[in-house]
């Protein structure tokens, strides 16, 4: 299993998602949105395909929420495919 950023999937709210890969299928989805559009700041969220969702934080500034999302990727002991977004 290893994550991978899909950029093609990004754009609107969501400024970064990422697939946990297992063989193909997908495992889990984690995401980080905006809410600057109606005045509030960032989430960061999983999801997996059975619609279970984990909201993983509330954030002020997109980098918080970024570095949030890599924490998540690193402690989940799966691999992050590609360079880490900078």
């Amino acid at each position: 299993m290893h994550w991978n950023r899909r950029r093609d999937l990004e754009g609107g709210k969501e400024l970064g998602v990422w697939l946990l890969v297992d063989d193909g299928a997908v495992d889990e989805e984690l995401y980080v949105e905006t809410h600057e559009y109606r005045g509030g700041g960032f989430d960061v969220y999983t999801a997996t395909p059975d619609g279970e969702w984990t909201h993983e934080g509330e954030f002020a500034d997109v980098d918080s929420a970024f570095e949030r999302a890599l924490d998540v990727i690193e402690s989940s002991s799966h691999p992050l495919e590609g360079s880490r977004p900078e």
